[in-house]
């Protein structure tokens, strides 16, 4: 006997939307699952298991293997999300930034005036232990974890740089004679260690409070929390495919370095290759790689709101400006989303109750369509609704009813067909002349027989041709979807110079279109608006809502435009090429000073003028590439 319950559980130690994917696919293999969906922007897991054979402490054990967490006791995921800064995971995080920076000061002055204060390097030391314990425990969990998988990211860096750092400054701190073994007199890099960790934990603050506040405004946007957790596509931050790529490097570089010293000075220079290759590894982590990427998001975040786009998942912004496709949704989307009755083809005699079930039918529907026909029934004509026996949405397809033992149906093209009614020749001339003014056609039936044809214009915003010509102007390709008629599309579609479209479309037909374009080797941006566009959205590279649509389509998106003003969307576009340049300058003067200085930590300079990495030489370069990011960061807001 099948036991199978559904929970949603609050997520801890995301950081991406790749972390998502991540868990999803961990939670997936485990025996008992049936389905699982991870919402980033909520810190949310959707599970439904067998209780039989799964239990929530394995759930979360599969995540703690993976560097995650799950907090079992906070069920209830319908309850109101509360600001960010109420949150008890970014209360923690902001008591660990504090913290960090609380010994970090001390330690600086500490190693200023060294020279003046007794036992200097035993207070750096027990400070420097402290910070790494208690407020930088993450980075090194996370390290094992990752390198447990054969992965390496911004945490495996951090973690490498700061652990040689410090037990190479504790090793010359209990064995102070050993300093001066070979010649060398090598100093201490406590402060390497404390102040990477306080800058990386810094720019996590930095960036899950702007995840948080872009989610608290769509969810006050809405007034209620959505029901559907979302997915996106796997994806890692910029920071981290860097430092994945340059962990494996500067530990190569490392190794070289060791031998290269062996190869050429022999054993007696044994004291010299170590430390050479030490300081490599102490120096390879930037502090400022920490802020690099969080900064330019932030800038990016901030500058996309000033121009009413909202922003609710970084990596979409960062991904907006890969996108070369961008697939629209027509209905609310390129339209305004106000439909109105443009005219009635009565197939036949009208019955007095007619007009009264056809408006039950579509007070039950949630479709943009149904409303223009309410409006026409009820402010219009004044018709009374029907007490019907029972109804069904069937979605992407219209209403089923049924009314005194009949069943009475109004939808689409598709509906019409499902009960095989058929159309007279003169109702077919008279559909062709609405279909070809761009009218969308609802059907009205009885079993199968067709009762009426209402044919409904919805106006294309005046933004929407300007748009797509500015978007054409950035070489990215327009599409449009909609579950109107060919004809009444290719019409809409000619008028927007839109060459390619997709007529009829079921929700899961756009869902099969994006990922068409996605084995084509497209990255592809959906717009959209409704419950019918939630599935094409959720499985985009980017996914782009109205704020004047449905709530489920505004909690799929990763970026929300706050009015309906289509105008925003190449903005948006801009903004984030914007804030990608940002991020790729912001992690050039991340490591420029340490890439500079890793010849010096390798020795390079040695042979010729006897100098080898010293901590004053790391802590500038750390100085130097923070204040760069910060200056370089500077230049969004202006537009520059």
């Amino acid at each position: 006997m099948s036991n199978i319950i559904k929970r949603a559980y609050p997520v801890l130690n995301m950081h991406c939307t790749g972390c998502a994917a991540t868990i999803e696919r961990a939670v997936r293999k485990l025996a008992g699952v049936t389905d699982v969906s991870v919402s980033y922007d909520k810190d949310l897991m959707s599970v439904s298991y067998d209780a039989a054979r799964l239990s929530p402490g394995e759930i979360r054990a599969a995540l703690l293997a993976i560097g995650y967490d799950l907090a079992l006791e906070e069920e209830d995921y319908l309850k109101e999300t509360p600001a960010i800064e109420e949150s008890g995971h970014y209360r923690r995080l902001r008591k660990r930034v504090a913290g960090a920076w609380a010994l970090t000061v001390p330690l600086l002055l500490l190693s200023v005036f060294s020279a003046y204060i007794p036992y200097a390097d035993i207070m750096q030391m027990i400070l420097a232990a402290i910070v790494m314990a208690f407020f930088g425990t993450s980075f090194y969990v996370n390290a094992w974890r990752q390198i447990c998988i054969g992965r390496a990211k911004l945490d495996t860096l951090v973690a490498l740089s700061t652990s040689v750092a410090f037990f190479f400054s504790a090793f010359i701190t209990f064995f102070p004679d050993l300093r001066y073994a070979g010649g060398l007199n090598p100093g201490t890099y406590y402060e390497v260690t404390v102040v990477v960790i306080a800058f990386v934990l810094t720019g996590k603050l930095m960036e899950e409070r702007a995840k948080g506040h872009a989610s608290v405004a769509i969810h006050r946007l809405r007034g209620l929390q959505p029901e559907v957790a979302r997915f996106m596509p796997e994806g890692e931050r910029m920071d981290d495919r860097v430092a994945g790529i340059f962990v494996p490097v500067v530990l190569f570089l490392s190794v070289l370095t060791f031998f290269v010293w062996i190869f050429w000075g022999g054993t007696g220079v044994m004291p010299h290759a170590l430390f050479a290759a030490l300081s490599i590894l102490i120096i390879a982590c930037p502090c400022a790689l920490g802020l690099a990427t969080p900064i330019a998001l932030m800038a990016g975040i901030s500058k996309a709101a000033d121009n009413h786009v909202l922003v609710k998942d970084a990596l979409g912004l960062e991904q907006m400006s890969k996108v070369d496709v961008v697939v629209f949704d027509k209905t609310g989307t390129l339209t305004e989303g106000h439909p109105s009755v443009t005219g009635w083809l009565w197939a036949q005699g009208q019955e007095e109750h007619y007009k009264d079930v056809l408006l039950a039918a579509e007070l039950t529907s949630d479709h943009p369509l149904a409303n223009a026909i309410i409006i026409a029934l009820e402010e219009e004509e004044e018709v009374t609704p029907a007490r019907l026996d029972g109804s069904e949405n069937i979605i992407g397809k219209g209403v089923k009813v049924v009314y005194q033992g009949a069943v009475y149906w109004v939808g689409s093209h598709k509906l019409l067909k499902d009960f095989q009614a058929n159309l007279s020749d003169i109702l077919v001339e008279m559909l062709v002349q609405y279909e070809s003014e761009g009218n969308s056609i609802v059907y009205f039936g009885r079993e199968n027989e067709l009762l009426a044809i209402i044919a409904i214009k919805d106006r294309i915003k005046a933004t929407s041709a300007e748009a797509i010509k500015e978007l054409r102007g950035q070489d990215i390709d327009i599409c449009m979807l909609t579950g109107d008629g060919e004809r009444t599309a290719s019409a809409v579609a000619t008028s927007l110079g839109i060459l390619r479209f997709m007529a009829d479309t079921m929700p899961e037909d756009k869902e099969d279109f994006i990922r068409e374009l996605q084995l084509q080797g497209r990255t592809v941006a959906m717009v959209g608006d409704g419950v019918n566009d939630s599935r094409a959205l959720a499985c985009a590279d980017v996914s782009i809502a109205m704020a004047q649509g449905t709530d489920t389509a505004m909690d799929v998106a990763m970026v929300t435009l706050m009015t309906s003003d289509l105008l925003l969307l190449p903005k948006a576009f801009r903004i984030s090429h914007l804030t990608v340049t940002l991020m790729n300058k912001n992690l050039f003067w991340a490591f420029i000073y340490n890439l500079v200085a890793i010849p010096v930590a390798a020795g390079l300079l040695y042979p010729v003028y006897g100098i080898l990495m010293s901590p004053l030489l790391a802590v500038t370069a750390m100085a130097l590439s923070c204040v760069s990011v910060l200056l370089n960061s500077l230049r969004l807001p202006s537009g520059r």
